[in-house]
């Protein structure tokens, strides 16, 4: 497959106050066959360029609002010829977002530090984070892929406000319109039942990542479903499995007690959080760890249960604001974990 070069050609636009249509409190777009929920009015712009595919137009709609956690909202959209996206298999289409979103990045001091695979009505995205370690901001770029049409959706804002919810709200409130579902859409991402059971509030979204660790590069599968208050007393609630290369048990010197405080560790560090409590759990004889953290100088508090068994690294967690701290809904998604018996 070759490398495509499209974005290149559209990273300089010129903004247009063209109008977008609201509907129920989102942005409609007709043409672009989308709805969406910017903070503040978008202003649309488009540029075509020549490709190896032909003459291609890019349409971006942009948000940028003084009064708000993040500093710009985006989405934009292009078609490619059916002749090129209708070869492309899953890896490929992974493939086309790594060399887009690398161009749209295009800076020497940015880092990858995550990468998440998605699906929206059965088709492909793929979504990855980026600290700017010159500026300290933070830049989320989702992408999907839907028949011959990529989708891209931007957040841009600063590591003191990582984590806000208007991040979610944004990408969560896009959706397809005029578009149909793919009926026998790949399962591939959803995380294996065969470990251990939970039970969320409703149903939750599936992602992937690969993290590099002490013991190696590790793949994450995990479910998260965000109410963020909305009837409901807690913000998030996530289960992750983390699959190590081999059974970091049976390495020398390997101490259970020491992991699971080097886990809390380093979690505290990269959150910038405050720890409130940690004590040993025990669930289906499996020896865990219960650690409560306070999050953004005290408007959050997440709970997160712990457990390795054997190259697997197993965490469920719930984030809520102080005042709903131990909640039943919070206390039925921890009761509800089991270990399946091998």
């Amino acid at each position: 497959m070759k490398k495509h070069p499209l974005i290149i050609v559209f990273i300089s636009v010129l903004f247009s106050c063209t109008p977008v249509q609201k509907e129920n409190g989102k942005f409609k777009n007709k043409e672009g066959r989308f709805k969406i929920s910017f903070p503040s009015q978008p202003i649309l712009s488009e540029k075509s360029g020549e490709t190896e595919y032909g003459k291609l137009t890019n349409f971006s709609f942009k948000s940028v609002s003084k009064n708000d956690d993040n500093l710009s909202y985006q989405l934009s959209y292009l078609d490619y010829p059916l002749s090129f996206t209708d070869t492309l298999t899953v890896d490929h289409i992974y493939a086309l977002f790594n060399g887009a979103q690398n161009t749209n990045i295009n800076s020497k001091t940015a880092e990858l530090i995550g990468v998440f695979n998605h699906k929206i009505l059965g088709y492909t995205g793929r979504e990855f984070r980026w600290k700017d370690t010159e500026t300290k901001n933070l830049i989320r770029i989702r992408f999907y892929l839907v028949k011959n049409r990529m989708y891209i959706l931007t957040v841009r804002t600063e590591e003191k406000n990582n984590f806000n919810v208007g991040i979610n709200q944004f990408f969560d409130s896009f959706e397809l319109i005029n578009t149909e579902s793919i009926a026998n859409a790949d399962a591939s991402d959803v995380l294996s039942d065969e470990i251990f059971t939970i039970s969320f509030p409703k149903e939750p979204e599936n992602r992937e990542l690969e993290t590099p660790t002490d013991y190696g590069t590790a793949k994450t599968k995990a479910k998260s479903y965000q109410p963020k208050l909305k009837n409901d007393d807690n913000l998030i609630y996530v289960s992750a499995i983390q699959n190590y290369s081999k059974d970091i048990t049976k390495t020398e010197g390997f101490n259970l007690e020491k992991y699971y405080s080097n886990k809390i560790q380093g979690t505290i560090i990269a959150r910038q959080s405050a720890l409130i409590s940690k004590k040993k759990i025990i669930k289906n004889g499996i020896e865990g760890v219960e650690m409560k953290e306070s999050f953004r100088n005290g408007q959050i508090v997440i709970k997160t249960w712990m457990f390795l068994k054997g190259n697997l690294h197993i965490s469920i967690q719930v984030m809520t604001i102080p005042k709903n701290d131990g909640n039943k809904a919070m206390n039925d998604f921890f009761n509800s974990f089991f270990f399946i018996k091998d």
